[in-house]
């Protein structure tokens, strides 16, 4: 079976009400750097390139992942990762990590060795040290100001912030050039040129979580998964609750294994979503073993790009196309 490769890449689903000109510009640039990143790998294999394009994204610092995540209630920032490989659903995945900003890179490590899918807190942290992992950079001033700021309004109004995208990523207003961008998580789905399918996953959660709190993106069949067997790879974003409920790549990937195209299983997956949970709930990405991509969200926006054969595609909102 002859496939162009594909990458295809996200950076989180949401309501993206505070995206201003220059966050949109900055937002597409690094979607578009991600999807290069991981096409340029495509020729050793897809589980390569998902994991290129992720690190992309965790080192960027624009993104709700690696060195740009959010805090929990006690000012830190925990990241949760995942990646699968489809050939042999191979698995690694991480929570609660603090000790590196690349924690798809501990992933790798444990998908290699086979020994344990999910590792979280303190063992996950030996592990990135012993890997020798980048370590997460300090908490900025600005971010700082974002946390005091949410914890101020708790105190005042005496509520948790309201189970919706727009309390998942960045606040509401403009502090210091941390902004409520609405959209958390990034992911990649690839297929290379044998049919290979993977898909990796990586994010700082939400803003003022519970410490230990663990979405759906450390969690195989919730925030991704990857199957050549069934032909196809899918990651999530969004309200992780509801995503892990529903085991939605798990359900978008089956309905690859039924027949459906990428486009099709990603849509049929948030229409399922938004029966269940209501609208604003989630994004996803797909890949099937034909090279053939599908990104569906019922959210107002979900930053998204692709690459294959000399062609780099970048969306944010319903009408760029796909």
């Amino acid at each position: 079976m002859s496939v162009t490769p594909l990458v295809l890449v996200h950076g989180g689903a949401g309501p993206m009400k505070k995206l201003e000109k220059d966050e949109e510009a900055r937002y597409r640039k690094g979607l578009h750097a991600a999807a290069v990143a991981g096409h340029a790998a495509l020729g050793r294999s897809a589980l390569d390139a998902v994991v290129e394009a992720v690190l992309s994204m965790e080192n960027s610092g624009d993104f709700n992942a690696g060195a740009g995540s959010c805090l929990d209630e006690e000012g830190n920032a925990t990241l949760d990762a995942a990646l699968m490989r489809g050939a042999d659903l191979g698995a690694g995945a991480a929570g609660c990590v603090r000790a590196t900003k690349n924690p798809i890179l501990l992933c790798r490590d444990l998908l290699e060795e086979g020994r344990h899918v999910l590792l979280v807190g303190e063992g996950a942290d030996r592990r990135a040290r012993a890997l020798g992992l980048a370590p997460l950079p300090p908490v900025d001033a600005a971010r700082k100001r974002v946390h005091e700021r949410l914890l101020a309004e708790r105190r005042a109004t005496g509520k948790e912030p309201p189970d919706r995208l727009a309390a998942t990523s960045r606040p509401s207003a403009r502090l210091g050039g941390v902004t409520e961008r609405g959209h958390d998580t990034v992911g990649a789905v690839a297929v290379d040129a044998q049919g290979r399918v993977a898909a990796s996953v990586s994010t700082g959660g939400l803003w003022l979580k519970t410490p230990g709190r663990v979405g759906d993106s450390a969690i195989v069949g919730g925030g991704l998964y990857a199957s050549d067997a069934l032909g196809g790879a899918a990651v999530a974003t969004g309200i992780g609750e509801r995503i892990l409920r529903l085991a939605l790549c798990k359900e978008a990937v089956d309905r690859v294994g039924r027949g459906a195209s990428a486009q099709e299983a990603a849509e049929g997956a948030i229409a399922l979503m938004s029966e269940r949970f209501g609208e604003d709930s989630a994004g996803i990405i797909v890949v099937d073993r034909q090279g053939r991509l599908g990104a569906a969200f019922d959210t107002k926006g979900m930053g998204r790009s692709f690459a294959r054969a000399g062609e780099v595609r970048v969306g944010v909102w319903k009408g760029d196309g796909f």
